[in-house]
């Protein structure tokens, strides 16, 4: 069923505060240091993490999400603080929802996005770090339409920084 009693979306609702009958979700997360820097005492090598979710198409927005990548970290040699990341996501639209679209007539029905990101964080001194960062999305919103409504929003590289001052 993708409708509630208000003839709303079931998936695509806040549903105003009630409880949603049947509703749940699972989850699970991996964050784990593979490779430690030969006479390093912390965190410094490379790490790997994950995170994956499921959870009931008719009740969800997104029933399926997940995410895995790899960090690199005090590899460069006079650069100890520095770290590289790199990890991909993807998100499933439930089938009650892509269905609802395709039901409503839109030009693009929402299926799933995709994200790949990079980025760099380099401490410029102590307490003190830059991150430039960039992501390329698949299917922008989960293929949501566009502006012109002809059609769905086109895929999107996305550049961006992140200072932050430790005081």
């Amino acid at each position: 069923e993708r409708l509630d009693s208000d003839d709303l979306p079931i998936a695509a609702t806040l549903n105003r505060g009630r409880p949603i009958d049947g509703d749940w979700g699972i989850y699970g997360i991996i964050d784990q240091l593979v490779w430690r820097l030969p006479g390093s005492e912390d965190t410094k090598g490379v790490g790997l993490f994950g995170r994956i979710m499921g959870a009931p198409s008719a009740q969800n927005l997104v029933n399926f999400y997940a995410e895995a990548g790899i960090t690199f970290s005090g590899m460069i040699p006079h650069r100890a603080d520095d770290s590289l990341g790199i990890g991909f996501a993807y998100t499933g639209v439930s089938d009650q929802v892509h269905g609802f679209d395709i039901d409503s007539g839109l030009p693009a029905a929402r299926t799933s996005e995709a994200v790949l990101e990079i980025c760099y964080t380099a401490q410029l001194k102590p307490g003190w770090t830059l991150q430039p960062d960039f992501q390329y999305f698949w299917q922008p919103g989960g293929n949501v339409p566009d502006a012109s409504g002809s059609g769905a929003v086109e895929n999107a590289a996305v550049f961006g920084a992140r200072t932050t001052l430790d005081f």
